[in-house]
């Protein structure tokens, strides 16, 4: 089997290790970490003919670029990568890469790769490097050429497989020219020569600590409003003089038709002339009639605050209609596992589905009916997003539907305490204790120290599940998350920091102008541990840059223990290199690393 050494070079984040990665696994990598330096082992056959692949990766950063080509002795092919959506990364590969190459191999054959061609797609197509582009310039430097995208898998085995059969080519090329004794000293004749000496082998890095979310809690938060219903502005009467509190918030949200029956203005950007026809509202008449299927009357009090009496119909069962608001708020009933002997309730359950306009809820009892229970929770998860969207769109920041006003760098952000008690325990208690803020009927709260982005930023989180982290202050957005109790959006927050220090080191680590050392600081001062973590990896791994940064002082106690400890290279394989240099020196050549 003949023995095959690749190594991938082009500048970070262009996609390298995905193209390894994508190749050896069939799959893309859901989590991009910045490579060190790894390599990986594949037994690939190509057109017939066994092939053991040793695939190196390298560090495409500028602080590596004394110790990336330690690496290079052995190389039988080169893939010089770029991204087609880096037109810097492509400049590169003539002004840097291929200067690199020939100063350290200068007789070892390359592959010029595009990578990431599935953003061909995008609306940015134009800005991106062309394919005739890539074409010409390897024609120029008299190199194969290959477009791949690890995401898809386009392309992937036809660029391995030209590098492979262009590498097999060369090294039996070079054998058969040893065989002759060219340029070995000449025909029949050749000169003994000291052994060069190998480079040391550098040792791992180790992979980054992976960042966690937490599961979701938005159905729980739900499930537990309605449980226990405090700020509840609605009270259903069933038959048998059952009573079940609830919110006009959460209905409207989650329903159409009890939108018509709360009579829910929609915002001027939100309508249009048909939205007037469909979502037109139930009159006074129609819903004191008992003219609206299933509802027999409907009484507003307007003593302190709006709070609706509904009276149900006679014939709507309080264990379905149960069974219909654990829907509404969670985005499923709270139906056994197994169904058998309750077939009757689901049809009812079915039925007021039907009464009530909720067409996922009737396709809910129909998959228990038919043993496909199994689609459910992802039919839950669906309707959880969509109604924490409607309900961020309809209620938050809305003056009309307000019962909390918070005062920040003069700005006004109207909210609504369900919300907040339901999925803060902070607010709960805020508005639902002896607070001052908790005895009025529209509360308003001064807040300083925080910006009005950043709070509106955990607004949108509270009410939708979700949090602007992208167009915001990541970092500031974390703070107050923690503050508020909000772990999973610390989480999100955390993920996001991490993607945004991959992607602001691919050119440079030492001089970016992004500050990992004082992201790790904060991070400790504010319960972010993941990202704590995270942090202490990447400097560690990193510590040749690091060390020449003026924050590198900030370092102390146990912080500064972790990274010397861990620190990459280690000092061991530094003090090989000197050793390896010096001996190079001795032999009368350049060290191909000086």
């Amino acid at each position: 089997m003949e023995n095959i050494k690749l190594l991938v070079l082009g500048d970070g984040g262009v996609g390298k290790s995905c193209l390894l990665i994508s190749y050896t696994t069939n799959a893309f990598p859901s989590e991009y970490i910045p490579t060190v330096f790894d390599n990986y082992c594949a037994n690939v056959t190509v057109d017939g003919k066994p092939y053991c692949l040793a695939l190196w990766d390298t560090a495409g950063q500028e602080d590596y670029d004394r110790l990336r080509p330690l690496s290079y002795p052995g190389t039988d092919i080169f893939l010089l990568c770029y991204s087609i959506e880096s037109r810097c990364s492509f400049e590169n590969v003539e002004a840097k890469w291929i200067l690199e190459i020939e100063h350290h191999c200068p007789n070892v054959p390359i592959l010029l790769v595009a990578c990431k061609s599935d953003l061909r797609s995008s609306s940015r197509r134009e800005e991106m490097v062309s394919t005739e582009e890539g074409q010409e310039l390897a024609k120029r430097l008299g190199m194969s050429f290959c477009e791949t995208s690890s995401l898809t898998q386009t392309g992937l085995k036809e660029c391995f497989d030209t590098a492979i059969k262009r590498a097999s080519e060369c090294s039996n090329s070079k054998k058969k020219a040893k065989s002759f004794g060219i340029g070995i000293g000449g025909f029949g004749f050749s000169k003994k020569k000291k052994p060069v000496p190998l480079p040391p082998v550098m040792p791992p890095a180790g992979k980054a600590p992976w960042v966690e979310i937490m599961t979701s809690t938005f159905s729980s938060d739900w499930t537990k409003a309605l449980q226990n219903p405090v700020h509840s502005d609605v009270t259903f009467i069933l038959e048998g003089n059952h009573k079940l509190d609830a919110h006009r918030l959460v209905l409207c949200a989650a329903s159409k038709f009890f939108q018509k029956v709360f009579r829910f203005s929609q915002s001027e950007q939100q309508r249009n002339q048909l939205s007037e026809i469909e979502d037109e509202s139930f009159s006074t008449q129609d819903l004191t009639s008992g003219a609206v299927e299933g509802i027999a009357t409907v009484i507003e009090e307007n003593d302190v605050k709006t709070h609706t009496t509904i009276q149900l119909c006679d014939g709507i069962r309080p264990k379905s209609f149960v069974r219909v608001l654990q829907f509404l708020y969670t985005g499923l009933p709270n139906l056994p596992e197994d169904v058998t002997g309750i077939e009757d309730e689901i049809h009812d359950v079915s039925r007021l589905a039907k009464m009530f306009g909720l067409g996922q809820l009737d396709t809910i009892c129909d998959n228990c009916l038919k043993e496909m229970d199994f689609l459910n929770p992802s039919i839950g998860t669906f309707l959880n997003d969509e109604t924490g969207k409607r309900m961020k769109d309809m209620f938050l920041n809305n003056p009309e539907y307000a019962d909390v006003i918070f005062h920040i760098e003069g700005t006004k952000i109207y909210a609504n305490k369900v919300v907040l008690g339901a999925r803060c325990e902070v607010m709960s208690a805020m508005f639902g204790g002896s607070f001052v803020e908790s005895q009025s009927t529209v509360s308003e709260v001064q807040l300083k120290e925080v910006t009005s982005e950043c709070f509106m930023a955990l607004m949108e989180y509270l009410y939708s599940d979700h949090a602007p982290i992208e167009d915001g202050d990541s970092v500031g957005i974390m703070v107050l998350a923690d503050e508020y109790g909000q772990k999973r959006l610390v989480n999100l927050c955390e993920l996001y920091i991490t993607k945004e220090v991959d992607r602001s080191v691919t050119k440079q680590i030492e001089k970016s102008e992004i500050d990992v050392i004082g992201l790790l600081l904060t991070s400790q001062l504010y319960n972010a541990e993941q990202l704590s973590n995270w942090c202490l990896h990447f400097i560690s791994s990193n510590y040749i840059a690091f060390e020449k940064r003026k924050e590198f002082s900030l370092l102390t106690g146990s912080n500064i223990e972790h990274v010397e400890e861990h620190r990459w290279p280690p000092l061991s394989y530094l003090e090989e290199v000197k050793q390896y240099e010096k001996e190079m020196e001795k032999m009368g050549e350049k060290c191909s690393v000086m």
